[in-house]
């Protein structure tokens, strides 16, 4: 079962290409207790990490349980991580896929009590989702302002064709990451990015945020808490 809000109008980074005057700059960095460095990004009143999440620990250094490839170890995991799995040339091994594109976790990880963010940064809330789409001038256009322009012919990371309404204005650079359903499959990998929050609609879903390579909208879903979504850490 997946709830769909209707709209009001799917580690190593890649680097950003600014592309906007419109955008403020924070040169400041931090770092994950793996030890990944993230770059930061100020958009409006808002201090985002420019790359998604590619840890696999927690913010105390404990490890977060991973190499579940299997659909029943995964449906029926509490907190834990997880990496794509592909047969595409050149992202056929776990080191390729995480230097690619990254880690995803699922909703029990996100809302750890250990904190799965640097200290001092957390995952964002639906609040603040909803506060940076609407200083993006809605739903409607949020999310080609925060999509990479990378689109294919282009080498992996990239955005399947057409990357419709792509601009990265803010430099962003959200890359189509795919995503692990509540039962262990993969899918999407260069057509969709899901966003978790660490926010909650039932006991069963969880709320998270849609962009894909067909429109330049950014939309509000509920989604079950064993899906394995991206995440992009906020500062406190």
């Amino acid at each position: 079962m997946n709830l769909r809000i209707v709209p009001l109008s799917l580690i190593m980074a890649t680097s950003v290409f600014l592309t906007s005057c419109s955008k403020d700059e924070e040169s400041d960095t931090v770092k994950d207790a793996s030890g990944n460095v993230y770059h930061t990004l100020v958009i409006n009143d808002q201090l985002w990490m420019k790359e998604d999440l590619r840890t696999g620990k927690y913010s105390d250094g404990s490890g977060i349980l991973s190499g579940l490839y299997d659909d029943v170890e995964w449906a029926s995991a509490g907190p834990a991580l997880t990496i794509y799995q592909s047969d595409i040339d050149g992202l056929d091994s776990d080191g390729e896929m995480i230097d690619t594109y990254g880690i995803l976790y699922n909703w029990y990880a996100v809302t750890s009590t250990t904190g799965l963010c640097p200290t001092g940064w957390r995952v964002p809330t639906d609040e603040d989702w909803d506060k940076l789409i609407t200083y993006l001038g809605g739903d409607a256009v949020a999310g080609g302002k925060l999509k990479s322009e990378r689109t294919d012919p282009s080498a992996h990371p990239r955005w399947d064709s057409p990357n419709t309404d792509a601009i990265d204005e803010m430099g962003f650079a959200a890359l189509p990451t795919g995503y692990r359903s509540s039962i262990g499959e993969d899918y999407g990998l260069g057509y969709c990015k899901y966003y978790w929050s660490a926010s909650e609609y039932d006991s069963n879903f969880g709320v998270c945020y849609y962009l894909s390579s067909d429109d330049g909208t950014m939309e509000k879903y509920y989604k079950r808490k064993r899906s394995g979504y991206a995440v992009r850490c906020i500062k406190e």
